[in-house]
């Protein structure tokens, strides 16, 4: 049987043009088919300011940084899911903040917001909802909250590119939204990260921070200190050539979620995490019985499935935020949800294969 892997892209000849393109024009360094891919990203979007860097952890620190700064605070907190990749907490601290972990609704996974508030002191400077592979954060709620305590909303949309809120694409709601260019997001350029924003001193800030505190490179004179976090045009152009494809890309992981649970509707030991008609499943995520069993299962049939994310608490760096049962839902999510096979170079007769095996499975 040949290996099927958990998630690979799929790249096609318009791909291998784009990047060949600019091969050929000798210009690899951030450029001008960065800036078309940051116009084709606002455009989609409708946003005023769209800033591509290294990755989407650098994206969100560039945005805490600069929120810290915009507020004059040195020492402060920003709220965070405990349910998310580490690098939600992560980008927190390298901007100089503390992490203070809140848990999370069973079912869709995001922030509990009536968890919230009680996690809120006057060193909180921002919450970051994560719109987890691409379910929206209650953002009604959550931007009530922040209103009320003078907190900035950064939205963590990595696995979210494409999702939509009451007609607005998550990311876009809150004062700053973050995207993953990563191999398995919806679009790919390897490594990459998008930053959003409407408000002008934002923008400002993160363009300075990401370039060595200027706000191109033909501004001699630094007026900040900054960093080196620009993207490149080869990267921007495998990124590009897979955009223009997004809403294909959107209604095949539609169709292969939708796939595997008319194939294992009558299995009882699975359960599909709901969403909502305007959210696009990055990743086909289930609770399941016996999940170490079933993956090794798997494994020996050649399918490689993925277990989610320790909760963040469970990490060492950050374990003083509490134990299990202080974070019972994201714990639980933990020990439960199994991320099945999809992505753009899945078949349906690979999901179809895959789902035999895990009835086969508990069938025995």
């Amino acid at each position: 049987m040949a290996r099927i892997n958990w998630n690979e892209p799929n790249f096609g000849e318009e791909e291998i043009i784009s990047v060949s393109e600019v091969i050929k024009n000798n210009y690899v360094n951030e450029g001008p088919k960065t800036k078309e891919f940051e116009e084709e990203i606002k455009k989609y979007l409708r946003v005023k300011y769209v800033i591509i860097t290294t990755n989407a952890t650098a994206a969100l620190y560039l945005a805490i940084k600069a929120d810290a700064i915009i507020k004059g605070k040195k020492d402060f907190e920003v709220i965070v899911p405990d349910m998310t990749m580490i690098a939600t907490a992560t980008a927190v601290g390298w901007a100089g903040g503390k992490v203070i972990l809140v848990d999370v609704n069973k079912n869709n996974m995001t922030l509990d917001v009536g968890k919230i508030e009680s996690k809120i002191t006057n060193k909180t400077t921002a919450i970051i909802p994560v719109h987890i592979l691409g379910r929206a954060a209650d953002m009604t709620q959550i931007e009530k909250i922040a209103k009320k305590h003078q907190l900035t909303i950064i939205e963590d949309a990595a696995g979210a590119l494409g999702s939509k809120l009451n007609g607005k694409y998550l990311g876009t709601i809150g004062k700053v939204g973050c995207y993953s260019m990563q191999s398995n997001k919806i679009i790919t350029s390897g490594q990459g990260g998008i930053i959003v924003t409407n408000d002008d001193k934002y923008n400002e800030w993160i363009r300075r921070l990401r370039d060595f505190g200027r706000m191109s490179n033909k501004e001699f004179i630094h007026q900040e200190e900054g960093y080196n976090l620009k993207f490149n045009d080869l990267s921007a152009a495998l990124g590009l050539a897979q955009f223009k494809k997004i809403e294909q890309k959107k209604k095949l992981l539609i169709s292969q979620r939708e796939r595997y649970m008319k194939n294992l509707k009558s299995l009882k030991q699975i359960k599909f995490p709901s969403y909502e008609d305007e959210e696009i499943p990055l990743w086909v995520d289930v609770f399941v019985e016996r999940r170490s069993e079933l993956v090794e299962f798997l494994k020996k049939n050649e399918i490689y499935s993925r277990e989610c994310w320790p909760a963040v608490h469970r990490n060492p760096p950050y374990a003083n935020n509490g134990d299990d049962l202080d974070f019972p839902n994201s714990s639980f999510i933990s020990d439960n949800v199994l991320w099945l096979p999809n992505g753009g170079s899945m078949t349906d007769d690979q999901i179809d294969l895959i789902s035999r095996k895990i009835i086969e499975f508990y069938g025995n």
